[in-house]
């Protein structure tokens, strides 16, 4: 991808986080490379999810398996997707507790770590990461016990499908089972997008 391509793709995905939709589509759609790609594509998806249009987003995430059939992200959104309505149910109930989850994880972290002091590595994103950024945690694969990820975007029930997402491609980069990934609720001092991982060293 071009660097104005790449550039392009960053100014939509600020828009979209900002929740300026039409604009983000049109400065795709405006650049032809841009438009063929499955990142830009994916966008589109999220974007047509966050509208509420399920079947678009469907049928642009099968047309990314069917080009790029590689690429991890659809792949895990079509996942979660045909699960989406029987998990959406549980979406209020599980924003409750997770804070109890995340006390409970502590807890057991606390009680297997009494014999030696727990080493590790807290990450700080401003909102959800790009997966360069995940991928840069490519050098603790192999490292890592548990995962602990806070963040008040997490307590929002219509965020499960991006908390789902991003769960599982940290679970795969960092080659653990999603078992050993926590949520949990954010501390005061984190902004409502900010999303604190911390990475419990072997």
């Amino acid at each position: 991808m071009a660097n104005n391509a790449k550039t392009a793709l960053l100014c939509a995905y600020t828009l979209a986080k900002a929740k300026q939709y039409a604009e983000a589509e049109a400065l795709i759609l405006s650049h032809d490379e841009l438009s063929k790609t499955p990142e830009a594509i994916d966008l589109l998806a999220r974007i047509r999810m966050e509208e509420g249009d399920l079947s678009e987003a469907r049928r642009l995430w099968q047309g990314i398996q069917t080009v790029y059939p590689e690429h991890q992200p659809s792949r895990i959104a079509l996942k979660l997707m045909g699960h989406r309505q029987i998990k959406v149910r549980w979406a209020m109930v599980w924003a409750c507790l997770l804070p109890f989850a995340f006390i409970i994880g502590m807890l057991v972290a606390l009680v297997t770590g009494l014999s030696s002091p727990v080493e590790s590595v807290t990450i700080l994103w401003d909102n959800i990461p790009t997966q360069a950024k995940v991928n840069a945690l490519a050098d603790y694969q192999g490292k890592v016990r548990r995962v602990y990820v806070a963040s008040q975007f997490f307590s929002q029930p219509d965020k499960y499908i991006s908390r789902a997402i991003l769960t599982q491609m940290l679970a795969k980069r960092l080659d653990l089972p999603e078992s050993a990934m926590f949520l949990g609720a954010a501390t005061d001092d984190l902004s409502a997008s900010a999303i604190r991982v911390e990475l419990e060293l072997l």
